[in-house]
């Protein structure tokens, strides 16, 4: 295969390095998704078969959790050789650590067979997918705003950073869909070991990227940063912090309505298969909202787009909890795919845009990936356990947990997203430092350039 030309930034190459970022993101998000399916499913009798169900649960969702500090650790590594050495090395070595991983948990042994090596080797497993999935979405957003630096739509080519996210999660609500009767048995197994067949696409797209016009500048001006990861966190703490508490609703929003929502219907009496087919069609939701971010974003200020979205998911979680208590399956579905839409989708895609427009070249992907990977900790890690411990199985009397948690959530996120520069119309174009502002339109930032 032919490299991506580093000079080119015509449309069909921004479409096919889009093409080539997204399908690898596609491939570690379905592993992704498929092990918070099978923790809220499976492990508990699997792995944890000597406790409660709610004690269980609340350890099968530790061992979920496990993987998001890990991704701050891959996103400080990955980062590092990203900023370092350039996107594309990171970008391949990432998509292997994630499938191989993946691939082993659904080999793995169960209590009963090798006792409490069992749990040990599956958050050891866990803890190595997060630190390969940690590399991921620094280099997607990297890459395409680099690409895409001058371009009048430049938001939405970056908003697909993210659109292999819910594509990811879709592939694998289809497969428990799928294997819906034998999935909490050994199902979940089969998923795990597919991952072998979807890793061999991704890594052959990811074979046609080449590191971006902007790293190639910095690199050859000898200006790359010595110590990236450890750099970015002294020099730009500021919008590494508040980006990650915005983008933590998202991250919440994300494993509430698509992980820990699982056994909440499951309590409340709504077959896994039901659940299954909730999910996949909230998942088109998710797609749709990140083709909309876009778009919104480059027409509107970015951060009221951030605004609507968390505002809107926020009210929508009350009558989504109360549906899902009354098992109203049709309601349950148009709920749950607005909320996927504006909480999960527009957010997904205006994540990517947010982080890599906060960041100079020598820091953007160590800066994109630290700040996401810190958002998934604070929202993907500790809500769905949170859940658990709080409401147990007595979804009857404490299901108001869910929009409680969400309300949390949402004022963390727009008092965040208020002290957060607005970033339409800055300027990516410089190799060392993201240039300022230049006026609402972005007028500058496109001159001359195609959309």
């Amino acid at each position: 295969m032919t490299p991506i030309r580093q000079d080119a930034t015509d449309r069909k190459t921004i479409a096919l390095l889009a093409f080539s970022a997204t399908s690898g993101v596609l491939v570690e998000f379905y592993d992704f998704f498929i092990f918070g399916y099978a923790a809220a499913s499976a492990f508990p009798h699997i792995f944890f078969p000597n406790t409660t169900p709610t004690t269980a649960l609340i350890f099968s969702y530790l061992t979920f959790g496990a993987g998001f500090p890990a991704r701050l650790l891959g996103a400080f590594l990955f980062g590092h050789f990203g900023d370092r050495a350039g996107r594309k090395t990171s970008f391949l070595i990432n998509i292997l650590i994630v499938g191989a991983t993946t691939f082993m948990v659904g080999l793995l042994p169960g209590y009963d067979t090798i006792g409490i090596a069992a749990p040990i080797l599956l958050i050891t497993l866990r803890i190595i997918q997060g630190i390969g999935l940690g590399g991921e979405f620094g280099g997607a957003a990297s890459l395409l705003a680099e690409f895409g630096a001058t371009r009048k739509h430049r938001a939405f080519w970056v908003s697909l950073a993210n659109l292999g996210i819910p594509g990811g999660a879709m592939a694998a609500s289809a497969v428990l869909y799928v294997l819906a009767d034998s999935f909490s048995t050994s199902g979940w197994r089969i998923a795990m070991l597919l991952s072998v067949v979807v890793v061999v696409p991704g890594l052959l797209a990811r074979f046609k990227l080449a590191d971006s016009p902007l790293f190639a500048q910095l690199k050859a001006k000898d200006e790359v940063a010595k110590m990236p990861s450890l750099d970015v966190t002294r020099k730009h703490w500021r919008p590494i912090l508040l980006l990650a508490l915005f983008c933590a609703f998202q991250q919440m929003d994300g494993y509430v309505s698509g992980t820990y929502a699982i056994s909440f219907m499951k309590s409340a009496g709504i077959p896994l298969a039901t659940t299954a087919v909730i999910i996949f069609v909230a998942r088109i939701g998710d797609v749709l909202g990140v083709m909309i971010s876009g778009p919104a974003a480059d027409l509107m200020r970015r951060k009221t787009v951030g605004y609507l979205a968390v505002i809107l998911t926020a009210v929508l979680s009350i009558p989504y909890a109360l549906a899902i208590l009354n098992q109203q399956v049709w309601l349950v579905l148009g709920l749950q795919f607005l909320i996927t839409l504006t909480g999960v989708g527009i957010l997904h895609g205006l994540a990517p845009i947010l982080t890599s427009e906060s960041f100079p070249t020598k820091y953007r992907y160590s800066g994109a990936g630290i700040s996401y990977s810190l958002s998934a900790i604070l929202g993907g890690g500790i809500a769905p356990p949170l859940l658990a411990g709080l409401i147990g199985q007595d979804v009857t009397g404490r299901w108001y947990f869910i929009p409680v948690v969400y309300g949390i959530y949402a004022v963390i996120a727009v008092a965040a997203l208020s002290l957060t520069p607005e970033t339409k119309g800055r300027r990516l174009d410089e190799a060392g430092e993201a240039g300022p502002a230049q006026g609402a339109g972005g007028a500058k930032v496109a001159r001359g350039s195609p959309a």
